[in-house]
């Protein structure tokens, strides 16, 4: 690496590096926080400055940064085949043990996996898999993709489409026809009916738009970027039926809740509901190496193969990289070998005691399960009345960073919290403590 100052460094990184959800040109003024370094929990920046990582880079660092177990694993494959296709009928072994493994940890009947790069090109593969289902079953019609109104599954172009989020979509239409957003059932916003309100708002959407015309319904089980939305398992178990009744397939978006995060191999599994197909990435990995899987159920596969001779003409370059699929099989054992998604459940749980314990009159809610919680800010709890400053979430995260702790400041004023599950209980007293202090520092003033 070359040796240069951290200020050549920003103006290297201004002139040449296009950042994503960025306000670019403020960037290139102010520069931004540049890591050199990780261990464990802690990020260093190129100054010598230690950060703890509240947030897990972008919710995927599960097995924390520097373990040796992936740099072997990826060092070791890149040196016995580095890359190979699985285009057309050519293969190799490494996507073969992680498609079995998959299959393994996946809900009962999901044993077919598409891989891909990443969390949007697997929900962009999710929605014309659901397609492509439908058209092999002589129903060319049903085309439309039912999703959140705060969801959000990627940047791609039919993943964006499908993302309800306004902030995500403006200055990118026009978006991919027959995508259409329903209620999102806010366990805050809507409060105790959230789950039955909305079921009825679906069910009535898609007889509006005719049942013969839908495809799939695309939901996350705790919805990320939209606010730390954990649907309740009454709206998932109730949008399964509706799916069962209607002939729809039901796509999980497990892109974030995967891989032991909220304690389980898929957040899907604290409802009980086995779906259709499941979109996961980043997790899969823990960022070690890009990584994205659409994972298929077999009632699904068994129509979208067709006939011997029908073409399955979808694919990305790197699809099964080989390289990528060592990295995962060893991060699937560590996070095996060490139970890390009972102590994603354990620190969870301490986490948010110690949340309660410090009485913050602007918390209004805590959500989530295991290490993905997310604390909802109030002006005043008892009213939900949200912050008279609108950028006060925003405060509180810039608050604690300066202080060495990444939170992350979510729509609907949220904090996210979802650390590295190796996260240890005094890094979690740190998190709180300072988190608490800019709270009351931004609510009060001082």
């Amino acid at each position: 690496m070359q040796i240069r100052t951290p200020d050549q460094w920003r103006a290297k990184d201004a002139a040449h590096v296009i950042h994503p959800n960025t306000m670019l040109g403020l960037h290139e003024q102010n520069g931004g926080l540049m890591i050199q370094s990780a261990h464990g929990s802690t990020l260093i920046d190129i100054e010598g400055k230690e950060y703890l990582d509240g947030i897990g880079a972008l919710w995927l660092t599960n097995v924390g940064y520097g373990r040796p177990e992936l740099a072997d694993a990826a060092a070791a494959q890149m040196k016995e085949l580095p890359f190979w296709s699985l285009f057309w009928s050519y293969g190799h072994t490494k996507a073969v043990e992680l498609a079995e493994r998959l299959a393994q940890l996946a809900p009962p009947g999901l044993s077919h996996t598409f891989f891909t790069s990443g969390g949007s090109e697997a929900n962009e593969s999710s929605m014309k898999i659901a397609r492509l289902y439908h058209v092999r079953r002589g129903q060319p019609d049903r085309t439309v993709i039912l999703a959140l109104d705060q969801a959000y599954h990627g940047v791609s172009y039919g993943a964006m489409s499908a993302t309800g989020i306004a902030a995500v979509r403006t200055n990118f239409a026009p978006f991919l026809t027959d995508v259409t957003h329903v209620p999102t059932p806010h366990p805050y916003r809507a409060g105790p009916e959230a789950a039955s309100t909305a079921l009825e708002a679906l069910e009535q959407q898609i007889r509006q738009i005719g049942p013969k015309r839908v495809a799939a319904l695309m939901l996350e089980p705790i919805g990320g970027v939209g606010g730390l939305i954990d649907l309740p398992d009454e709206y998932i178990r109730g949008a399964r039926a509706l799916c069962d009744r209607y002939g729809i397939l039901l796509i999980i978006d497990e892109v974030i809740c995967g891989f032991g995060r909220t304690g389980t191999w898929f957040g899907i599994e604290h409802s009980g509901v086995i779906p259709d197909i499941i979109s996961c990435a980043k997790g899969i990995t823990s960022g070690y190496f890009p990584l994205g899987a659409s994972i298929i159920h077999d009632r699904v596969y068994a129509v979208i193969k067709g006939e011997p001779t029908d073409y399955f003409n979808h694919g990305f370059t790197y699809s099964g990289h080989p390289v990528g699929c060592a990295v995962a099989l060893a991060n699937i054992d560590l996070i095996e070998r060490e139970e890390l998604g009972a102590r994603a459940v354990a620190m969870g749980a301490y986490l948010r005691e110690r949340l309660l314990a410090r009485a913050n009159p602007h918390i209004a809610q805590i959500r989530g399960k295991g290490l993905m919680l997310g604390v909802q800010l109030a002006q005043n709890p008892a009213t939900r009345q949200d912050p008279i400053d609108p950028e006060a979430h925003k405060k509180v995260e810039a608050g604690c960073r300066a202080e060495g702790v990444l939170l992350r400041a979510l729509l609907g004023y949220t904090i996210a919290i979802s650390p590295p599950l190796v996260i240890t209980e005094p890094e979690l007293d740190r998190i709180v403590d300072v988190l608490d202090r800019n709270i009351r520092r931004v609510f009060t003033g001082g």
